[in-house]
């Protein structure tokens, strides 16, 4: 009963709830087995290369092409993609655009206006740096003065210094306060 096909485990589970009883499975195993023992004694005449030629080529033509995803072999060239991306950016501008030419906007000649901030903080770890225009009021006499805010640890009281320098930069200021 051993089989190089099937076990009577397999068979069943192919055929769950269709028989009624062990003896009837059985039966039917037993049926089964002896088909594809006659199935495996009949002599199958070789095809010469010609008609396994004639077998494709009808398996060819009779097999239908899936036309659903086709179209997207198309986008898969480089040429056909980039032109496909070409057209949607203009026309994804054109949208936004609204279709009207923005109108340039003349710019200024000559450099541009400093605008000065009254007071700028930058914040580090235990260190803040201040600068700008309230500090400059400040320190009339000092070029590029800034306060610097240090505290050396968390717990110790923070320490103030002015840092600046004098006749056009050729002497650098350092100031505790």
């Amino acid at each position: 009963m051993d089989s190089k096909r099937f076990s009577l485990e397999e068979f069943a589970a192919l055929f769950p709830g269709r028989f009624e009883s062990q003896e009837q499975l059985l039966r039917e195993y037993r049926s089964f087995l002896a088909v594809f023992e006659q199935l495996q004694q009949i002599p199958v005449p070789a095809l010469s290369d010609q008609e396994k030629a004639a077998i494709f080529r009808r398996s060819w033509r009779s097999a239908k092409p899936d036309w659903s995803w086709a179209w997207v072999n198309g986008f898969r060239r480089p040429a056909v993609t980039f032109a496909a991306g070409l057209i949607l950016g203009c026309m994804l501008m054109f949208i936004v655009l609204g279709g009207r030419p923005a109108p340039a906007v003349p710019l200024p000649i000559g450099p541009a206006p400093i605008v000065r901030k009254p007071l700028t903080v930058e914040r580090m770890r235990y260190t803040q740096v201040y600068t700008g225009e309230l500090v400059e009021r400040m320190y009339p006499q000092i070029e590029n003065p800034k306060i610097v805010l240090e505290k050396p640890a968390e717990s110790a009281p923070p320490q103030r210094v002015l840092y600046g320098t004098l006749d056009g930069g050729e002497i650098y200021v350092v100031w505790n306060l």
